[in-house]
């Protein structure tokens, strides 16, 4: 039986749901569409990015090598843009036709580009630009006027130079992520500190300034301070570049050290890559060959084997070696190609003639307890410690299984640079003990760190890794390697009117692993003391001129060229960059010159005719 009233008390509360319902719904739907609501609705949280520190050559502040600049990165968000309501109190809504126009024009770009990204709402947060431009901000930052444009704030990393210095320098990508180089290495140095605010937004998503609840400034990143010169730089890479082309060879690299500090003044390893396309970048572009490649250096490592045996009392610059490969007592010695000797040579002779027997026979009697420890103590087997990542330590040979020493083979033929694999900066560091008077310092890239208020964060200081060899030593070898550069020398393409060089060519075939060598490439290589340190630059002088720099220099070849030699390739490139240095550092000349201008022979013929 079903009592009076019991209809209205059943809908009455069901009646009252859905009105409170349809008002909830009204006010939320409001709140969405409607331009002018200004109501605090949530508080959020955001970063803001300090600005990324600049790396400065050796020039200081008037000459920058990498800088970021703050940019507004603009997205368009179609379903935004459509289902908006634009339009100024008063006014009409404003079309989506006409919001485009006004995002296109803001920013230059191309009005049916916009238009077609406007119309795509399956692609949400399409990238339209950068700007710098304070007015597009204006204009893209007023929801008054356009819709659907999301706005980020960012930084641009600008290499200023290109190509320029890039296994150096680095690469930073778009979302700032560092790869390679001093970018990577002193990443959270260059980063800085990212600031915070928090605050609250109206019901469209922006800000209330007046409601900010709290704003951390960012701290800027601190600045690198390089010891790169980079006018010698340039003359590094142009002249690196005209090397590889005149002599068809397939990669080279080049680094310049201070004597006495082992300052990196320059360094280059091409191919290379544009900083701002790390990405695209083929691997082989990608390495910096100075510290993060290993080979086997050749002749030019005869210099460290004579250098061990002058400080170990073995031998005199003017000791005798028999120049017979088959003389009883040494096992598979290295030949000297066609070379035709006395029957006798000394040790200085065999340098500037770069005689494989003569060094494989020493380096055979000094054995691997003595010169494997020279090689150790010139810094070869470990890494130089330079501020660059990836940096290799390259391989020395170990001893045979159950002894302390090398097998036979490895006895005769790491003394003139075989079986054994280095980096070029080793090489450089160990070629700066010899012209240090046996002070091996630590190669460096950063002179300072500077604080975006001017503070030293660092400034370096001298590091010395070694002493390997006594003053008298790295001074008797430096005069022994006097004649390399020379008439008669295996470099006398080298050689710079007016200055003595204390060099040594390197010319190592290529190696196969395993399967030995592969027939007819090489990599040539010139490594040189400029002044040479044994020199007065007048005979009543009291002390020779100090060495100034190290210069090492190295040509890859791909094809079988003629002239591959180490003096004929790289010996000519070392000449042009370090004629362009010593001019720069105004280093006076400590003789004069030892090689007549005009030579003239088949060498020189055969460049020429090839436009060279």
């Amino acid at each position: 039986m079903t009592m009076r009233g019991e209809n209205w008390r059943f809908w009455l509360p069901v009646v009252g749901l859905v009105g409170f319902a349809a008002f909830v719904s009204q006010k939320l739907i409001r709140s969405h569409v409607d331009a002018d609501v200004t109501a605090p609705r949530y508080e959020f949280e955001s970063k803001l990015p300090g600005r990324r520190g600049s790396i400065y050559d050796a020039s200081g502040a008037a000459y920058p090598l990498v800088k970021s600049v703050p940019v507004w990165e603009y997205h368009l968000d179609p379903v935004a843009l459509t289902n908006a309501v634009v339009r100024k109190r008063g006014e009409p809504r404003r079309k989506p036709a006409a919001i485009v126009r006004t995002i296109a024009d803001a920013l230059g770009l191309d009005y049916r580009k916009v238009k077609a990204m406007a119309a795509n709402p399956s692609k949400r947060y399409q990238y339209l630009a950068q700007s710098t431009d304070p007015e597009a901000h204006r204009v893209l930052a007023d929801s008054h006027l356009v819709a659907g444009v999301a706005i980020e704030d960012r930084q641009i990393r600008q290499y200023l130079h290109g190509r320029f210095l890039s296994h150096v320098l680095g690469s930073v990508n778009t979302q700032g992520d560092a790869s390679a180089g001093l970018e990577l290495k002193f990443n959270s140095e260059l980063a800085g500190v990212p600031g915070l605010v928090r605050g609250k937004r109206d019901a469209r998503g922006r800000e209330l300034y007046d409601k900010r609840i709290e704003k951390v400034a960012p701290i800027p990143g601190a600045d690198l301070h390089l010891t790169i010169d980079h006018n010698l730089q340039y003359e590094v890479e142009t002249g690196l570049a005209d090397g590889l082309k005149q002599f068809h060879a397939g990669s080279g690299w080049c680094v310049i050290l201070d004597a006495q500090t082992a300052a990196v003044l320059a360094m280059a390893s091409l191919p290379d890559f544009h900083p701002l396309a790390y990405g695209k970048a083929t691997e082989s572009a990608r390495i910096n060959r100075v510290t993060n490649y290993t080979y086997e250096p050749g002749s030019v490592m005869k210099v460290i084997t004579a250098a061990a045996g002058i400080d170990t009392g073995r031998v005199r610059p003017d000791s005798l070696y028999s120049t017979d490969r088959h003389e009883d007592g040494y096992y598979r010695l290295p030949g000297d190609g066609s070379h035709v000797w006395e029957p006798r040579m000394t040790v200085t002779d065999a340098i500037v003639h770069s005689s494989n027997i003569v060094m494989g026979k020493l380096g055979f009697d000094l054995g691997q307890k003595v010169l494997g420890g020279y090689f150790k103590s010139f810094g070869f087997g470990a890494r130089t410690g330079i501020e660059l990542p990836g940096e290799e330590c390259g391989i020395l040979p170990r001893p045979i299984r159950g002894t302390t020493d090398w097998d036979l083979a490895t006895r005769s033929r790491a003394p003139i640079g075989q079986a054994i694999s280095v980096t070029a900066l080793q090489l450089a560091s160990a070629y700066q003990a010899i012209a240090n008077d046996g002070v091996r310092m630590k190669p460096y890239l950063i002179e300072k760190i500077v604080d975006a208020d001017g503070g030293e964060r660092y400034r370096h200081k001298p590091e010395v890794l070694g002493r390997p060899v006594k003053p008298e030593t790295a001074r008797t070898v430096r005069e022994m390697m006097l004649g390399v550069a020379a008439n008669g020398g295996t470099a006398r393409r080298a050689a710079i009117r007016g200055y003595s060089i204390a060099g040594k060519t390197g010319t190592a075939q290529k190696s196969a692993g395993r399967r030995g060598y592969i027939p007819g490439l090489y990599r040539a290589t010139f490594c040189g003391i400029v002044p040479s340190g044994v020199v007065k630059r007048h005979p009543e002088d009291e002390e020779p001129v100090p060495p100034r720099i190290v210069v090492l220099v190295t040509l890859d070849f791909d094809t079988k060229e003629l002239y591959h030699q180490g003096g004929n390739s790289a010996g000519p490139v070392f000449k042009r960059i370090t004629t362009a240095a010593l001019r720069y550092l105004a280093v006076e000349p400590d003789r004069p010159e030892e090689v007549p201008e005009g030579i003239d022979d088949e060498f020189d013929k055969i460049m020429d005719s090839r436009g060279a």
